[in-house]
């Protein structure tokens, strides 16, 4: 960790952890001020957002550029810093835009302390997962000792993570940065727990609940369903690749268990959409509600739901808890987590049926849950012991969230 006790004039030169991305010709600069261009380079697998919120890791890749750490020089100037570091040969490079994050550590709180900046073009300013300043303008940076934009932000007792994005559209590419606040600045972005803050700049507590039938993850979640063959319901088509016979092979569980899926996509006969389960779990009268199906007594098919979890911290062997009627199998993050082949009724709504440990890493964990149905009734329930947001943004795709709870379990009741 490096100290700097600093004053509005003393530029933070870093390391900070560098992305770069191409913006379409000649969009670079000011028209690409908010366009996402880390959504737009991964194809929807990470966003401003989600870097904004939890940072991100040393080699993680976006597009054919990793996270790289790296120091301004005196100037400022980005692209012969991007070129030291190995990023790229290009000496001039034009319509691009840079990212860079660092971790802003406080022993206390600061309230309504001068950030400063310069950029040449725009810039963009995240601090704790929210926009602090924007200034969408193609300029030069201006002179190292002074800093073209001043504006007020506060800063959190911990970690407090920075998100500059710098657009540049031709010429020279660079910022400078500088906060009048006492801090250290680290790489360290395990250290960082991401909080969500209200109006007046005040944290907004976690909300604490026992679990309980009102505890399980209700959604609103994203639906997919695929019938099965004749009789094949249930227990046989646990390991049938439905997305896989439904779309003709053009999609297939493993990608949308690692990349997640966007409302109105089509698979066989219908569309991802999103619908919130009842309290006592039924699916088919789910899917009913939603429009994706007027059959309100299913059988021979298949259910796929998707959401994601966001956490502010990794959180390892977490017990998942489920329900299924019928048979149900588990990704999280892409990797298969639980499978049981059976034909049952999905049992009492407070209690699980099966248990199993599970890891959430840092930052957005994308869950998918199939069930298929044999006959007869058709549902599941969910739930995880461990402290997440939830949001119907499956894999941080380009699809709006409808809904996001704060949530922190107390001891999961286990099925007996």
């Amino acid at each position: 960790m490096t100290t700097n006790i600093s004053h509005a004039q003393e530029r933070i030169t870093g390391p900070w952890l560098w992305m770069i991305t191409l913006t379409e010709l000649n969009q670079g600069g000011q028209a690409s001020t908010d366009i996402d261009s880390l959504d737009e380079a991964s194809k929807g697998r990470t966003s401003e957002e989600q870097i904004a919120e939890n940072g991100a890791k040393e080699g993680d890749p976006v597009s054919g550029y990793k996270w790289t750490p790296g120091e301004l020089p005196a100037d400022g100037n980005i692209n012969a810093m991007l070129v030291d570091i190995g990023m790229t040969e290009i000496a001039d490079f034009n319509d691009v835009t840079s990212y860079a994050i660092i971790i802003i550590e406080s022993d206390r709180e600061q309230r309504n302390v001068t950030m400063g900046v310069s950029s040449d073009d725009s810039i963009k300013v995240w601090l704790n997962g929210g926009v602090v300043h924007k200034n969408a303008v193609n300029r030069g940076r201006g002179g190292p000792n002074e800093f073209q934009d001043e504006f007020q932000v506060n800063l959190k007792k911990g970690a407090n993570l920075l998100m500059v994005k710098v657009s540049e559209r031709g010429g020279g590419w660079g910022m400078n940065v500088g906060i009048d606040a006492d801090f250290e600045h680290s790489l360290n972005f395990d250290d960082y727990e991401h909080v969500e803050f209200d109006a007046q700049g005040d944290p907004i507590p976690v909300q604490e609940n026992e679990w309980g039938a009102n505890r399980r993850i209700t959604g609103p979640w994203l639906w997919m369903i695929a019938p099965t063959k004749a009789n094949q319901g249930g227990q046989a088509s646990t390991n049938v690749d439905s997305l896989d016979d439904a779309s003709k092979g053009k999609v297939t569980e493993e990608k949308v268990a690692k990349n997640g899926a966007r409302k109105g996509d089509t698979v066989g006969d219908y569309k991802w959409t999103f619908g919130t389960l009842p309290a006592d779990g039924n699916i088919n009268a789910t899917v009913v509600s939603i429009g994706m199906t007027n059959v309100a007594d299913f059988n021979d098919v298949t259910s796929y739901a998707l959401i994601t979890l966001k956490t502010t911290k990794a959180q390892r062997d977490v017990t998942m808890g489920v329900n299924s009627d019928d048979s149900i199998k588990v990704w999280l993050n892409g990797e298969v987590v639980h499978t049981n082949a059976v034909n049952r009724g999905r049992g009492n709504a407070n209690t699980f049926q099966d248990t199993f440990d599970v890891d959430l890493k840092r930052g957005s964990n994308l869950l998918m849950v199939k069930v298929s149905e044999r006959g007869g009734g058709w549902g599941m329930y969910v739930g995880i012991d461990a402290d997440f947001a939830l949001t119907s943004t499956p894999g941080s795709l380009s699809v709006e969230p409808t809904g996001k709870l704060i949530t922190k379990w107390g001891e999961l009741k286990r099925a007996r």
